[in-house]
């Protein structure tokens, strides 16, 4: 049955969406291999390039060359219809439909996410340390990125502590990304999982993390943002976890520290104070709302109208890329719109495909209504 959803998964046009829906319709990858042109034309909102892709892509040469390499490597592959696949993920059909992974998966328990800053300091280390063994003695999942700083203190603590954790990354299960994290890499493998929505052999890109910070966002029902500038992919982690209504905790800290301007904006914006890990293990409540001292504080003029500045001057850059996308763009084209500044172009790029205005394949950007 792998080399099924191996063949399917690298049809081109043939996206998470219309995955799920092929497979739900007509009930396994190998039945929609084997669909006849009448079933897949009474399957509704597929397009005719999809049916002629379907019924003329036969073969299964390049499935079976992955799925070897996979056995070889011990890579497994994890679909949206299996129990081990977070049910709330598919909830948001555009998240992938299929994941690869290396290690062992165990029976859904809750997970929380802790994310934050490369260059982290000694007090960042500290609390994400803390948090991560205290979720790993409580039996909890702490999910992260592997990646440097803040991502790899929460694995190994949690790994200390005895704990499950999972890391979600930018790249083939296969590449080590960084390279010097080879042995926390194995680590993970050995006692939790290394995740990922690319293919084996995949090279890590800096347009494939925010793809690789959504699903995190989506995996996760709480996530802990310990430091993070104010520019940096823990924000962007923290407004898809907003956007699908996760709860999201910042730590304080100084005012003059540049790892705190994200952790504290993100305060500024509705994400909740953290404050110590058990609260990581509660939930809400409903007298929390009439609590005055929980209460959001009154913004002022100023700072609405700031907001309102920058709300405006979003406005209008996402309208300029929205102008030059009757056709597939590449990400780089469109750098001038953010002065260059290719951080703040992803993150505007991200929002707007929440917001369902584009979507982002790789290096091509393309207005939504073009998705097949």
């Amino acid at each position: 049955m792998i080399t099924y959803w191996l063949w399917l998964i690298n049809l081109k046009g043939i996206g998470p969406v219309t995955i799920r829906k092929l497979v739900d319709r007509l009930g396994s990858p190998m039945a929609v291999y084997q669909a006849s042109i009448e079933e897949l034309q009474n399957i509704k909102g597929l397009k005719l390039g999809q049916i002629e892709t379907l019924l003329s892509q036969h073969s299964l040469e390049s499935a079976q060359r992955i799925e070897d390499y996979m056995q070889r490597n011990g890579i497994n592959l994890l679909t949206y219809d299996d129990p081990y696949f977070p049910p709330y993920i598919n909830e948001f059909p555009g998240l992938p439909a299929i994941l690869y992974y290396r290690g062992k998966l165990r029976t859904l328990t809750s997970s929380i996410g802790i994310v934050g800053s490369r260059r982290c300091t000694a007090y960042g280390k500290e609390v994400t340390a803390d948090a991560a063994a205290f979720l790993g003695h409580a039996g909890m999942t702490v999910v992260s990125g592997m990646a440097k700083g803040i991502d790899s203190y929460a694995h190994t603590a949690c790994l200390k502590a005895g704990g499950y954790t999972l890391a979600l990354v930018a790249n083939g299960v296969d590449i080590c990304y960084p390279p010097e994290h080879q042995m926390l890499m194995e680590e993970i493998v050995e006692s939790g999982a290394v995740i990922s929505s690319y293919p084996p052999g995949t090279r890590p890109r800096q347009e494939y993390f925010p793809e690789r910070n959504k699903l995190l966002a989506a995996w996760v029902e709480k996530l802990l943002v310990v430091e993070a500038a104010d520019r940096s992919g823990a924000l962007i982690t923290a407004e898809y976890a907003m956007w699908f209504k996760h709860r999201v905790y910042a730590v304080p800290n100084s005012i003059y520290s540049p790892e705190s301007l994200g952790t504290n904006r993100l305060l500024l914006h509705g994400a909740e104070v953290y404050l110590g890990p058990d609260q990581l293990l509660k939930k809400c409540k409903k007298e929390d709302s009439n609590n005055s001292l929980l209460k959001k504080p009154q913004k002022s003029k100023a700072l609405k109208k700031q907001r309102q500045n920058r709300c405006d001057s979003n406005k209008l850059q996402e309208q300029v890329i929205l102008d030059r996308l009757d056709q597939v763009q590449d990400i780089n084209d469109l750098l001038d719109v953010c002065n260059g500044d290719i951080s703040g172009l992803i993150e505007l790029l991200c929002r707007m495909e929440l917001e369902g205005k584009v979507s982002i394949l790789g290096q091509k950007v393309k207005r939504l209504s073009e998705v097949e």
